[in-house]
Formats: C-alpha cells, sequence, structure tokens
C-alpha cells in the first residue's frame, strides 16, 4: 500500500476463502440458490449469501452453527462474500436451512450441471455408497417434519446426537461428489442406488455408465433395475458357500497375472508387490419375475496380499485358541469345569470366537477330576480353508470389448475414492460439531456439506490436472514448507492457512490489500486459475 496517513488498520484472515469463492462462482451457487430460494429484497443477507457462508466455514475452520458470527468477524467474510457477520445470527441461519430444505434435488441438481460442463467431468463411471452422518441439538418430536428423513440414535445413543443415513454419487474423474441423497437413520444400504440414478437423471444426461459399488449393490431386486436404467453395474458377489464350490472347481492353471499396481507400491520392485490373478467366467442373469436374461461377467480374483493376511490371521488366532483350550485343560474340575457339558460348552465358547471351531477335533472325556481335554488339528480343514485364501469375485454387466480383465480390476480398485471423500467429510469438514433442531434443517445441512466437499474435491481435481499437463504429479514445498507432495484438498486450503487481508482507513476511505503470498501459494494461486479478487 502507498504511503499516506493511515488512520486505521485491520487485518483480518483471508486463507482460502478467494479460492472458495471463485470456485463457488464457476459452479454458480449464489445464482442456482437465489433462483431457486428468492430472499425478501429488504433482507440484509439473501439465503444463498448465508449459504456460502456456512460452505466457506466447513472449508476453513469448521465451527457449530452458533459460532458463525465469532468465525465471520475473524475472518474476511463479509469482504470476500459481501456477508456482515452481524448478521450471521441463529435465527437467520435457522431460516436459510428452513429455505433450502424443499429444494435440495433442484439446487443439487443445477450446480452438477454446472460442474460437469464447466470442469469437464467425465461421467462413464460413478461410485455410489452410504455411511452414517451424526449431527448435534435438540429434537422436539413435534418439530420433525414426515417429508424429511428421521433422524435416529446416533453416537452411542448421546441424547443431543442424531444421524442420517447419506448416500453420494460420486466420480471416478477426481473422485468428485455430485448427487447425494439424506435418508432416515436407520436405512439399509440395499436399492438405495436404483432411487438416486433415476434422480440425477433428472438433472443430467448420464451415458451407459458403470456403477461401481460394494456387495450391497447387488440384490434381486436392484439389477434388473440397474439394467433396464441402461447403467452398467460392478460390485464384489457376498461370500457363500455355492461360491466357494465354484471357484475350488475353477483350473487353477488357467489363472493369469492382472496388472494392477496399487499407487503406494509403484516405487517398490516388482517381486515386492501385491501380486494379482485373475481368471473370468461368462454368465448370465436371469430375472426371476419376468425370465429375461441378461449377459454378465465374473472376474475370479486372487491377492497374495489378502492370501498372506488371511494366512497370517488365521495363525494367529489358532495360538490364541490353543492357549485358551490349554487353560481349560489346567483347570478341570474347578469352578465351572466339573463336567464333559461345561467343558464342551467353554471349548465351543473359545473356538468359535476364534473362528477356528472347523479347524479341530476335540475330545472330553472322564468325569470330575478325572476330566481330560485333547484335541488335534485338522489337517485337511486347514488346507481346505487355505486354498480359499485370498480370493473375491466381481460381478459386472460391462461389455468385454469396454473393459477386459485388468481394467475392471482397477475400475473396482478406485472404490477407495468415495471412502476417502466420507473420510474427508467426516476429517477435514467435521460433519458433526454442527447443532440443529429439526430434520428438515438437517437435510437441508446435509445439502450445503455435499457442496463444500464437492468445492473441496474440485480444487484437489484441478491442481492434479494443471500440474499432470506439465508431466507432474507432486508440487514442491506443498508439505512442512519443504516437503513435495500431491495436491490433496486438505493440503491445498491448508497452505493458504497464513494469508492474510489487511484493511487500512485513511481520510480517502478503506483501502483492502492481501498479504504477500509464499512462493508455494502462488504456484497453487495459478494452477487453480483463481481470479484476482475484488474485495467489498
Amino acid at each position: 500500500m502507498p504511503n499516506r496517513a493511515v488512520r486505521r488498520r485491520l487485518v483480518r484472515m483471508l486463507g482460502s476463502l478467494p479460492l472458495i469463492a471463485d470456485f463457488a462462482r464457476r459452479l454458480s451457487i449464489r445464482s442456482v440458490i437465489e433462483r431457486h430460494c428468492p430472499s425478501r429484497e429488504n433482507a440484509h443477507l439473501t439465503h444463498a449469501q448465508v449459504a456460502l457462508a456456512i460452505i466457506a466455514n466447513r472449508l476453513t475452520q469448521p465451527q457449530a452453527m452458533y459460532q458463525l458470527f465469532s468465525w465471520a468477524k475473524q475472518w474476511a467474510v463479509q469482504e470476500v462474500f459481501d456477508v456482515h457477520p452481524d448478521h450471521l445470527n441463529d435465527d437467520r441461519l435457522g431460516r436459510c436451512l428452513d429455505a433450502l430444505a424443499p429444494q435440495i434435488d433442484r439446487i443439487q441438481g443445477d450446480v452438477t450441471a454446472v460442474a460437469v460442463r464447466e470442469f469437464d467431468l467425465s461421467l462413464q463411471a460413478l461410485h455410489w455408497d452410504l455411511t452414517s452422518v451424526v449431527l448435534e441439538g435438540e429434537y422436539p418430536a413435534e418439530e420433525q417434519n414426515p417429508a424429511y428423513p428421521q433422524p435416529a440414535h446416533g453416537f452411542g445413543g448421546e441424547p443431543g446426537a442424531k444421524q442420517l443415513r447419506v448416500g453420494e454419487v460420486v466420480t471416478g474423474d477426481g473422485g468428485v461428489p455430485i448427487w447425494h441423497h439424506a435418508y432416515n437413520g436407520n436405512q439399509a444400504d440395499v436399492g438405495t442406488v436404483v432411487l438416486q440414478m433415476e434422480a440425477l437423471r433428472q438433472h443430467l444426461t448420464l451415458p451407459e455408465c458403470l456403477v461401481i459399488g460394494d456387495t450391497k449393490l447387488l440384490s434381486q431386486e436392484v439389477i434388473p433395475k440397474l439394467l433396464g436404467q441402461h447403467l452398467h453395474f460392478l460390485a464384489p458377489l457376498p461370500k457363500s458357500a455355492a461360491l466357494d464350490r465354484e471357484y475350488l472347481d475353477l483350473a487353477q492353471e488357467r489363472f493369469a497375472p492382472l496388472d494392477y499396481v496399487a499407487q503406494s507400491q509403484e516405487r517398490l520392485p516388482p517381486e515386492k508387490r501385491t501380486q494379482y490373478l485373475g481368471q473370468e467366467v461368462a454368465g448370465q442373469w436371469v430375472d426371476p419375475k419376468t425370465g429375461r436374461t441378461w449377459p454378465l461377467r465374473k472376474l475370479f480374483v486372487i491377492s497374495s496380499e489378502e492370501q498372506a493376511t488371511c494366512r497370517k490371521v488365521r495363525g494367529q488366532q489358532r495360538a490364541r485358541a490353543e492357549a485358551e483350550l490349554a487353560k481349560i485343560a489346567s483347570g478341570l474340575g474347578k469352578r465351572q469345569l466339573k463336567t464333559v457339558a461345561q467343558v464342551g460348552a467353554r471349548v465351543e465358547k473359545v473356538l468359535s470366537a476364534r473362528r477356528v471351531k472347523e479347524l479341530y477335533h476335540v475330545t472330553v472325556t472322564g468325569e470330575g477330576t478325572e476330566l481330560l481335554l485333547r484335541w488335534e488339528v485338522d489337517a485337511e480343514a486347514v488346507k481346505r480353508a487355505e486354498a480359499l485364501d485370498g480370493y473375491y469375485v466381481l460381478l459386472c454387466s460391462l461389455p468385454e470389448e469396454r473393459g477386459d480383465s485388468n481394467a475392471l480390476l482397477r475400475l473396482w480398485k478406485r472404490e477407495a475414492i468415495i471412502e476417502r471423500r466420507f473420510s474427508d467429510w467426516k476429517g477435514p469438514l467435521r460433519v458433526r460439531p454442527v447443532f440443529v433442531t429439526n430434520n428438515a434443517r438437517m437435510a437441508a445441512l446435509v445439502l450445503l456439506l455435499h457442496l463444500a466437499l464437492m468445492i473441496y474435491c474440485l480444487l484437489e481435481r484441478e491442481a492434479r490436472r494443471q500440474l499432470a499437463v506439465h508431466g507432474r504429479k507432486k508440487m514442491e514445498r506443498l508439505l512442512a514448507g519443504h516437503v513435495a507432495a500431491v495436491p490433496t484438498g486438505e493440503n491445498i486450503l491448508r497452505a493458504f492457512e497464513y494469508l492474510f487481508l489487511i484493511v487500512e482507513e485513511d481520510e480517502t476511505g478503506r483501502h483492502r490489500e492481501m498479504s504477500e503470498m509464499t512462493a508455494e501459494q502462488k504456484q497453487l494461486w495459478h494452477l487453480l486459475g483463481i481470479q484476482t479478487p475484488v474485495f467489498s
């Protein structure tokens, strides 16, 4: 700032607010909310401004709702979002959530359509899963609206904590959440994907895409509905005795190496990486109601890492079980071990708890003080158990010309993306410290959390895409001021932690200027294409 007679100088936290505001602008969040939730002409703040303040808070310094006022006073919320802190009182926050609740699908649908267009998101592969979201508050029965999901007891049954189940559709391209739905707190996972893909289609033209999920994606009711929507699916089959028999009947020599390498193992020599073997079996799905059939593919996969883990865990469980059996043998005739029935019941409990019951032959003989406990390992049973170690089966409707066995495994391994996004939601964005009073406001708040997560993920995706243009994966000095790292939503936001807005007042008025950015901040600013902000 030029030399002048400064009467007053204020320093406010700016942090990542310019990044959040710029990406919110690119997503048209403000205009979308104003279109669907218009405010009174004389309102101090529009519903969109309040919503953006809540989103920005979750991405910078997550606070309980009643603390947004103090957060906004310390941060440059007024200058970036034109939101005066004094207007962020409990009543205004509540009225914003009340206005958003009836428009949840319209708002997220319009924002998602903009996101796909603005950021060129690929919809060829989509991931679906549910998680539990716990919120705090007072929930009088008379204030709960039957039109919205009903919360259930959450977090150990604490009286001030209730949970909803929330499903998310996440792109395989960058793991960006594009659709969500809040369910009752005790909602089961099975079947939820069908209605939500139909709802998403009301706002987006979906290609003949692949929906990826866990075992709960597959059921007698869900598969024909997905296929009827021209949606392909990929998910693991649940373990069963019939599947074990089918696997054991396969010719072992027909298993071929699969070329998947986990990112965490890319630097390891080939002999130290997890090895995958695969064998495909053609199958079909028969609709039990109509008799219609669809061709399906079963990919049997053997993972050397899972195989080794199964055998290690079994060895540990056997060692613990045998130690406990020895302890029982040393106490025969005492206390609750005076009869064959009592000893047998105790042995049964130990072997069942350790999940090794089928691996032992156990005999209990004698009476009173002459009781005798013997056990021996069933070698054939151990051999059968080891034969099943480390295998799983992926069921897929995707035609082979759109992906061979190697591609199917790579696609399935990306299912970890959605688990990571749920972790981001509950970690950096801190879903839980939020206080609301009814289920309609809970659902509206989950919408804003979803939009915050979308911005968080788009920041990450854009930084990585721009680095890739220059043939790079990592950014120098991103962590701790000296460590190169792959950009993530969390470390991008943290990189701007100490950026400030300096406000000076003189006889000509107020003058606003950002503090000097570090080299890393400048690089991220350039990578993300952030526009120079105009402060209010």
